[in-house]
């Protein structure tokens, strides 16, 4: 039986990234946060409101455990466009905890909405349990989303947002692992590859408008 060790985050923020692309993960700044609030303002989603793959990158879908990840930059997007038909009023101190949190990236495990087809009624929706990120036989663990942000995102879907810092997640491979809402252990192997494809779609996800 393995051993593995547990180690804090502070311990795995020192670490370099390995990745060998120079994409990363788009840095929001006072000048970029204006931008992409600019974008959003004018975005509509054709799906419903609350639903993470409006804020996420696909990680995982399915009814055992979906899952997506959450950056500075689709939440601001997201908040913009989201803020009114959600009454919610973020104000400069939610601007300036975005902007002062690019050192982290949030994996947000959810729920998806599923009808008993005898019944006709929506099934249970269980939030996570646990996730942690295990690479090279090592647990790293996650901390919390600050109140600011989190106060202004979607709470349905039995979504939990679990922050990790960018440089842990941008250090492929690894592999999440999550204890989903019925007790399941859920998988995701995460690849260079696979940050690479993240990376784009985060991009796309942040500056595409309608």
């Amino acid at each position: 039986m393995k051993l593995r060790k547990l180690l804090p985050l502070m311990v795995m923020f020192s670490l370099s990234v390995s990745t060998s692309f120079a994409a990363q993960f788009i840095d929001v700044t006072s000048d970029t946060y204006n931008k992409i609030w600019s974008v959003g303002q004018s975005y509509k989603t054709d799906r419903k409101l609350e639903n993470p793959v409006n804020y996420g990158v696909e990680l995982r879908s399915g009814a055992g455990g979906a899952a997506v990840l959450v950056t500075p930059g689709t939440i601001t997007k997201y908040i913009a466009y989201s803020k009114d038909d959600r009454l919610i009023f973020p104000d400069e101190s939610f601007k300036k905890a975005i902007i002062n949190s690019n050192d982290y990236v949030y994996i947000a495990t959810y729920a998806l909405h599923l009808k008993n087809p005898l019944a006709g009624t929506v099934m249970p929706q269980l939030p996570s349990q646990r996730l942690l990120i295990e690479k090279d036989n090592q647990y790293i663990t996650p901390v919390a989303m600050d109140t600011k942000i989190y106060d202004m995102m979607p709470h349905s879907y039995a979504v939990v947002y679990y922050a990790f810092p960018k440089n842990v997640v941008l250090n492929a491979p690894y592999t999440i692992k999550f204890i989903n809402g019925n007790g399941d252990k859920i998988e995701i192997p995460i690849t260079t590859e696979k940050i690479a494809d993240i990376i784009d779609k985060e991009n796309n996800l942040v500056f595409k408008p309608n």
